[in-house]
């Protein structure tokens, strides 16, 4: 009788040449080999959280977990962050007496399909009972997932599953919680949120939940339909400590763990072609000639896009630049933008054009590296960050701080741009912004008064390129931004036109707006210094 080995993928079998050699010199041998084989399949199956198997990038959750309190993981299509997040749930619940976990998701078929059935399969054979006692619940339907949406432990611990909806509906619910044990001996984890989370009020509530017991966070994310707000804000700062190579995209080098330095968050990739159990086969099949963008997300969980940006074409690969053009009076035009931004500091940019009408943002003021953030990501949403705040300017000082930049640059403006409404308005002595400039040497014209979603489509014109080329001379978007505007960048990538939940973000927006709606809605044009003439094909001039 043939002896057959079951496939697997991490477990290893002995070849079909072997098992006719073993089988002529030691059939009892072979007989104990297949029986080992077989039965550690099984234990993997029927006992995952003992006898199953820690992947690549579930090593570097735990990892961080010994040095952070918050580990953020967004994975590609079945990477296998679901499967980690509910054994490190489960683990946490057994090994931690008196532990209390929250566990989060999108909405209720989500908790009872998805994040409840994983929790269940990694408790062990023994627990797999339903039980009822004073100190020890647990009943569990395939249908209906844990009976009262949680379950308690013979240790003590429970584990409650609750959704985003229900936060938002009684905020006061959460309040009173002590999530995490008051004497852990694994990984204090208390906390788990599942994918799409929009409200940044939800963690500050639970943080200080988890303060009272020194517990962690986990939470795990898909980017397939663009990152939220709240994920924005732990991706902004990322500092890369490991990357891999990308198979699906001429091996390139991704990030696989990074360090998130304003949140003191680790952060990890969880690449699909390191889960064996996954049928990465089958994906690297489908993602074959797919764009760039969408291999990035559905291979190796690397959010690309806000899910709220009007900029869907923004790229930070493609849009931004480590480095300025060359810039002189022949090869480019330099337009200046200014907002005063009503109780809050100026803002500012500047930008250069040259004579094919490809269009650089050479420098935001503030900007993120000096003064901070412009939009931080608070309660419910978006607040005003450090670089709002006053910092006592008046228009001798703006116009002193605008010529120090310009001369670090080496440029010499032609022409600056300022918010038609608030450079209007006038002050006590019954002049305006536009005259009080002029006074200290330096003119504004008004900014075209276009309604903003013409000027939100416009700029997406400019940002146009094909995604399924490479990008090249012939290939490339009108619009790159200098990597130091940080807050034009952030902006770009997060405002979603929602009024008072995001206006910290239109500020930098609305100048890159004025900028190219300049020229009657043209856009800035290049001008040949000798005869101000306009050397910009197809896009008039003055």
């Amino acid at each position: 009788m043939t002896i057959e080995f079951t496939k697997h993928p991490i477990i290893e079998a002995p070849t079909d040449e072997e098992i006719v050699l073993l089988g002529e010199a030691d059939p009892k041998l072979l007989s104990d080999l297949h029986e080992a084989h077989e039965g550690r399949i099984r234990s993997a199956e029927s006992d995952p959280l003992h006898y199953g198997f820690e992947l690549e990038g579930w090593k570097h959750v735990d990892k961080f977990f010994e040095t952070v309190n918050t580990v953020f993981v967004s994975g590609g299509n079945r990477s296998s962050k679901t499967e980690m997040g509910a054994r490190s749930v489960v683990k946490a619940a057994l090994e931690n007496p008196n532990a209390e976990i929250v566990c989060f998701a999108q909405d209720n078929d989500a908790s009872v399909r998805v994040q409840q059935r994983a929790v269940y399969n990694y408790l062990p054979p023994e627990l797999k009972k339903k039980s009822k006692s004073t100190v020890e619940y647990l009943n569990y339907t395939f249908k209906n997932g844990f009976t009262g949406a949680s379950f308690i432990l013979p240790n003590g611990s429970t584990v409650y599953f609750h959704t985003y909806s229900q936060f938002i509906a009684n905020r006061s619910k959460f309040e009173g919680l002590e999530i995490g044990s008051k004497t852990p001996k694994w990984h204090n984890i208390g906390l788990w949120l599942d994918e799409y989370l929009e409200e940044g009020d939800l963690v500050n509530t639970m943080r200080f939940r988890l303060v009272t017991r020194n517990s962690k966070m986990l939470m795990t994310f898909t980017p397939i339909d663009g990152y939220t707000p709240f994920v924005a804000s732990f991706l902004k700062d990322a500092e890369t400590r490991k990357t891999r190579h990308a198979e699906l995209l001429d091996n390139e080098e991704v990030p696989f763990v990074q360090y998130s330095k304003s949140k003191d968050a680790g952060i990890v990739y969880f690449h699909s072609e390191l889960n064996p159990f996954g049928g990465y086969e089958r994906i690297r099949k489908e993602l074959q000639n797919s764009a760039r963008d969408e291999v990035l997300t559905r291979a190796y969980g690397i959010p690309v896009k806000s899910m709220n940006t009007l900029f869907p074409s923004f790229n930070t690969s493609v849009h931004t630049c480590p480095q300025l053009p060359a810039i002189t009076e022949k090869t480019h035009t330099v337009y200046q933008v200014v907002d005063p931004a009503g109780a809050r500091n100026y803002v500012a940019l500047w930008a250069a054009v040259d004579s094919k009408g490809y269009v650089t943002v050479l420098r935001e003021w503030p900007d993120r590296d000096s003064y901070g953030e412009w939009a931080i990501f608070g309660d419910p949403r978006w607040k005003f960050g450090p670089a709002s705040k006053k910092i006592g300017y008046d228009v001798q000082s703006y116009v002193d701080e605008f010529r120090m930049i310009e001369e670090e640059l080496g440029v010499e403006v032609f022409e600056r741009i300022g918010d038609s409404r608030y450079f209007a308005r006038e002050n006590e002595d019954n002049s305006d912004l536009f005259e009080s400039f002029a006074d200290k040497g330096m003119f504004f014209v008004p900014s075209n008064g276009a309604d903003i979603d013409s000027g939100i489509a416009a700029i997406d014109e400019w940002m146009k390129y094909n995604p399924n080329l490479p990008v090249d001379e012939s290939n490339r978007p009108l619009l790159s931004i200098h990597e130091s505007c940080g807050n034009l960048i952030y902006s770009l990538l997060n405002w979603g036109h929602q009024g008072k939940r995001d206006e910290p973000l239109k500020d930098f927006v609305d100048l890159l707006r004025y900028l190219r709606m300049a020229n009657g809605g043209m856009g800035p044009d290049h001008f040949a210094t000798n005869n101000m003439e306009t050397t910009t094909k197809g896009k008039g001039g003055y």
